[in-house]
């Protein structure tokens, strides 16, 4: 049963679920959130807790490597940061051109003894056919979980730079009951306020790495 489920996902990534099936125009370079139907969400949510996904179009053919990763954070200290996979892409020494991606990150917990794994994968799609995909793995101290929030850090990017992260969703748990609304910018040095926080990115260069 889950051996079926893993190949009838796979299919609508690699095929593009009805949110996808618009229309790209020429000459642009953009990363935005993809906003998934609510037949979409159900599908998903049998595949992962959580789910972020996103849609890639580089018409300057500029980007060499695609590389996607996810840091956790505690109160806004980095505990560890995962590159989870980085791709080559747009060959110049070739004519073929990997124009567009979709990124999938997704993410499960599992509560072991008295600690909580959080887990995923982390996918690049290329419409072109080729794929890659990683995965991660992070244990806390404490299984509490009082409060929660995840989201997008961006709906849309039309200008992406070269060489550095870019933090693109979030989720953060707390084991007391209140959460605050969630400032990127607060959570990323020390504070108070976010206990756990993972912080998944994209990162493009555009020279080839060994």
């Amino acid at each position: 049963m889950r051996a079926t489920f893993l190949i009838m996902v796979s299919f609508l990534l690699l095929t593009g679920c009805d949110s996808l099936r618009t229309s790209i125009s020429s000459e642009q370079t953009t990363m935005k959130e993809i906003v998934l139907t609510e037949n979409e969400q159900v599908i998903f949510s049998m595949l992962a807790d959580q789910i972020f996904y996103f849609d890639f179009t580089d018409d300057s053919g500029d980007f060499q490597t695609i590389e996607v990763g996810v840091d956790y954070f505690h109160y806004g200290n980095l505990v560890e940061s995962l590159p989870g996979m980085t791709m080559a892409t747009n060959d110049r020494e070739s004519e073929l051109r990997d124009e567009r991606a979709r990124f999938l990150f997704t993410m499960n917990k599992e509560e072991k003894d008295n600690h909580l794994e959080m887990n995923g994968t982390l996918k690049i799609l290329f419409d072109s056919g080729s794929s890659g995909s990683s995965t991660y793995s992070f244990t806390r101290e404490g299984a509490e979980v009082g409060a929660l929030s995840r989201g997008y850090l961006i709906d849309r990017l039309d200008h992406i730079p070269i060489g550095e992260k870019i933090y693109v969703a979030y989720y953060v748990e707390n084991s007391d009951s209140f959460i605050r609304a969630f400032d990127h910018e607060l959570a990323l040095k020390p504070n108070d306020d976010y206990e756990h926080v993972l912080f998944y990115y994209v990162k493009m260069d555009n020279e080839l790495k060994e």
